[in-house]
């Protein structure tokens, strides 16, 4: 039997008759049950313009609405001046503020064009297909067009109405008939004042149709679409929503028929597509 002796040197073991000597059996300390990293903590000018960031989507403050000065943010949040421009340059690159007068700052409806833009730069590093975005508009051109039926003005009519001529004038003209198709479907997509609809199909604006240059050059599909868009145009100002989606997905279906007939990799990338309409490649 062993027992504990505090002067029997540095283990402090008495050691049994025989000589043997029985190591020390250490208490194992318990495993941790979990473990944290370090917390990682945001620059300053980070949490100021996160903070004025919420108050201005929860409506706080409105559009047009003046901020507080430099001075009486740094006051408000306790930070620098210099932190507080900070946290302002990342707002105005995001296009939530501008500036009302030298020394204000004001809250500014970021404009389709501008969120389109980073929309459109993302589906490119995302490697999105010519497919994809077909896919897309073939959901929310009919759907444009079934909405246009009841939202339409006259204002709205009469632009179409403008925009029909120009494309009858366009028949000999690729790149005026590339304009005239892209603002026929822009002016019905306006119509239906739905402003989620109209974030959404602006990625066809920037990248899909403009891709589809080469088409028109190869094949000169004048006539073809300037009869789709006159179905389609007739059957909004009629409030006939059934026809118009029905003329929209048989346009977008020509799309694709355009697109292979054409010999463009409808499987590719569409910032590839969209070089080559660029570049006018015939």
């Amino acid at each position: 039997m062993l027992t504990y002796c505090p002067t029997m040197g540095q283990h402090g073991l008495n050691l049994p008759s025989n000589g043997a000597h029985m190591p020390e059996k250490m208490p194992s300390s318990p495993a941790p049950a979990h473990s944290f990293s370090t917390l990682k903590r945001p620059p300053a000018y980070q949490v100021v313009s996160e903070k004025i960031r919420e108050a201005i989507l929860s409506g706080r403050i409105p559009a047009d609405g003046l901020l507080p000065t430099e001075t009486e943010l740094a006051t408000q949040f306790g930070v620098t001046r210099s932190t507080v421009r900070e946290a302002i340059r990342l707002l105005e690159q995001g296009g939530l503020i501008g500036r009302a007068d030298r020394k204000r700052l004001a809250v500014r409806l970021p404009s389709l064009e501008s969120a389109s833009r980073s929309i459109s730069a993302a589906m490119q590093m995302h490697r999105v297909t010519f497919k994809d975005l077909w896919e897309i508009s073939m959901g929310l051109e009919p759907l444009a067009a079934r909405l246009a039926c009841a939202t339409i003005d006259a204002a709205h009519i009469a632009l179409l109405e403008a925009n029909l001529q120009r494309t009858r004038a366009a028949f000999d003209n690729d790149e005026e008939m590339l304009e005239a198709e892209i603002e026929f479907h822009d002016l019905v997509a306006r119509a239906t004042r739905n402003h989620a609809l109209l974030l959404a199909r602006q990625p066809l604006n920037l990248l899909f149709y403009p891709a589809y240059r080469p088409v028109i050059e190869r094949l000169k599909p004048g006539k073809r679409i300037l009869e789709s868009h006159q179905k389609i145009f007739e059957a909004i100002r009629r409030n006939d929503p059934d026809t118009a989606a029905e003329w929209a997905e048989k346009h977008m279906r020509d799309f694709r028929r355009g697109i292979l007939m054409a010999k463009l990799d409808f499987e590719g990338p569409v910032d590839a597509a969209t070089a080559e309409a660029k570049r006018g490649v015939a």
